[in-house]
């Protein structure tokens, strides 16, 4: 069956009925599937890339879910990090990793942002972050110049945009069900995605 398009605001209220900690492990998760994407950038542009001020600022986030008390000047330390290192798309060629590097950074950031603020829009954001990115690269490697209905049928049809549907509606399940969020719950929510190291676009 095929899942419909994603539904931004069905999500914000799915996700406005859950607790703080189990909206920030939704946003965390897909952030885990949309890493790897910015090594596909790096991978072009090995000497204008650096993945370890997202990773870091991913793992932090991870490490507040578990308890850890991460000063609030921290958290804007580590966004300020991982702003430093999406690309600026006036400074590279018209690439599509340029934007999915912007996507996997960015994503982070609405973490740290909402940590934060409380801001359940960020989480919502992040849930775009990633089926944009799919679509985006859905388009690329199906030669879509341009958006027409059938075009966008296409899109939502691909086994990878599915894929990603199908895989947000699971970890709001699994978030809904984590009543008892202890460290060992939260570290196989954690490590859920299992996709060989790959993101959601089975990248780099």
């Amino acid at each position: 069956m095929t899942l419909p398009s994603f539904d931004e605001e069905h999500l914000m209220k799915v996700l406005g009925s859950l607790t703080w900690q189990q909206q920030l492990m939704f946003g965390a998760v897909c952030c885990e599937r949309l890493l790897p994407n910015y090594l596909a950038f790096q991978m072009v542009f090995p000497e204008r890339a650096n993945i370890e001020p997202v990773r870091c600022a991913l793992d932090s986030v991870w490490a507040v879910l578990q308890g850890e008390n991460i000063p609030l000047t921290t958290i804007q330390q580590l966004n300020d990090e991982c702003e430093a290192v999406a690309p600026d798309s006036d400074e590279f060629p018209s690439n599509y990793t340029t934007t999915l590097a912007q996507d996997a950074c960015f994503s982070v950031c609405c973490l740290l942002d909402f940590i934060r603020t409380a801001d359940v829009e960020r989480m919502t954001q992040v849930a775009r972050y990633a089926i944009d990115s799919v679509d985006l690269y859905v388009g690329f490697i199906e030669n879509i110049h341009r958006t027409t209905p059938e075009t966008e049928q296409k899109i939502l049809s691909h086994p990878l945009m599915q894929r990603e549907l199908r895989q947000q509606k699971t970890d709001i399940e699994v978030v809904q069900q984590a009543v008892l969020l202890d460290g060992a719950s939260i570290n196989q929510l954690r490590h859920s995605w299992n996709n060989d190291g790959k993101s959601n676009l089975d990248l780099p």
